[in-house]
């Protein structure tokens, strides 16, 4: 048997850790003995793991952890005032940049495995990085547009040691062409043959038992939006309000459901009692988004960049009306030219008119009959077998 560490930075409400929970609970339990190590012991996904699977964590940081509440994810600081948030943060992001991994790594991980990944950029990777262990194979996982998002930068002392910190990787996988051809971008020259496109397996059969489930806590009585996404600034919300706003003032009579949380929720919540808005929701973390995606007539995401989006995919196994804004993997989820969605440019006029030109009509240009055929993309089997093979048997 051969056993696979995967480290991620936490277990908070996310695509890349949803994805990670999905993936190791539906590997070969008879071929793999997996561990999920986080960095810092907190996210709701924990308790999402299946009983075979070993967590573990690194640190139990009571400024960031969130042990009690598996309700909430917590990674970001939400519980604390803005001035604290913002001190606590820059600290923990000094820690790493000059932080000895090596060490962490000798102190943390003492298993021996055949197999290390870092299943997200930045913390994970310096880590698993600094592996003590000369056999294994290293595999680092990228979720994201590395030149458009460049959040990862400030755990590093400069851009040659994030560079030659991938370099130490035996493969790199990228969740998208784009998200490939970025990481070529951004760190030329590379060893092109060792860097690959794995998409994100989904589990079909979970996501359409979980959007029969019936909605109590809120009625649909007009055409609805739903989005579904981390409350930050890449997620593109405070945009997404000010075109509810305009179209509000078009006349138009509709309903906005936002579930998620993250460090932008106060911030759009003010922006939603200033403004009047009384036709949006902010629903919170939810354990089963799906039957508000369900539920809704549109799924909306309009983020200002992705690497694959997650939620998207699962609209598309939903056989929802999607309309995105162009960003990494649209393109590769929703067809080139758009056979599966409708993909607008990315800025908020473009999507303010497609918005409009949709709730003003019973028609949308995409067919279901199309949009039930994109679902193979994404085949959970399959890509799991794919993943599986990648790692060795």
């Amino acid at each position: 048997m051969k056993k696979v560490l995967f480290l991620v930075h936490t277990l908070q409400v996310g695509g890349a850790e949803k994805v990670l929970v999905n993936l190791v609970n539906h590997m070969d339990k008879e071929k793999y003995d997996i561990t999920v190590m986080t960095v810092v012991n907190t996210g709701a996904f924990r308790k999402d793991l299946a009983p075979h699977i070993h967590y573990k964590t690194i640190f139990n940081v009571p400024f960031l952890s969130n042990k009690g509440n598996t309700d909430k994810s917590s990674g970001n600081l939400l519980d604390k005032p803005n001035r604290i948030k913002k001190m606590l943060a820059n600290l923990y992001k000094f820690m790493w940049r000059h932080s000895d991994c090596k060490k962490i790594y000798q102190r943390h991980i003492k298993e021996e495995y055949d197999v290390e990944i870092a299943f997200l950029e930045g913390i994970a990777a310096k880590i698993i990085a600094s592996s003590k262990s000369e056999t294994s194979k290293k595999i680092s996982w990228i979720h994201i547009d590395l030149l458009k998002e460049r959040k990862t930068e400030k755990f590093f002392r400069n851009a040659q040691e994030e560079k030659q910190c991938y370099e130490r990787f035996d493969q790199i996988v990228c969740v998208s062409k784009n998200v490939k051809e970025q990481f070529i971008k951004k760190f030329q020259p590379v060893d092109l043959n060792k860097i690959m496109v794995k998409y994100n397996p989904i589990d079909e059969e979970f996501i359409m038992n979980q959007a029969k489930e019936g909605i109590e806590n809120i009625e649909k009585k007009k055409k609805t939006i739903c989005t579904v996404g981390r409350l930050s600034k890449q997620k593109g919300y405070d945009r997404l309000l000010r075109i509810v706003q305009k179209l509000n003032e078009d006349g138009l009579e509709f309903d906005v459901w936002i579930i998620g949380v993250g460090e932008e929720e106060e911030k759009l919540k003010k922006y939603i009692k200033d403004n009047r808005l009384q036709n949006v929701k902010l629903l919170g973390y939810q354990q089963n988004p799906y039957k508000y995606i369900k539920k809704a007539d549109f799924f909306v995401c309009s983020s200002i960049t992705e690497g694959f989006s997650t939620v998207v995919s699962e609209a598309v196994i939903l056989e929802k009306k999607i309309i995105t804004t162009e960003c990494s993997g649209m393109r590769e989820i929703l067809g080139e030219n758009g056979e599966y969605g409708i993909l607008v440019e990315n800025s908020e006029e473009a999507l303010y008119k497609v918005l409009k030109e949709n709730l003003m009509t019973e028609d949308f240009k995409i067919k279901e009959e199309q949009i039930k055929k994109r679902k193979k993309l994404f085949n959970l089997e399959y890509l799991t077998k794919e993943i599986e093979q990648l790692i060795g048997v």
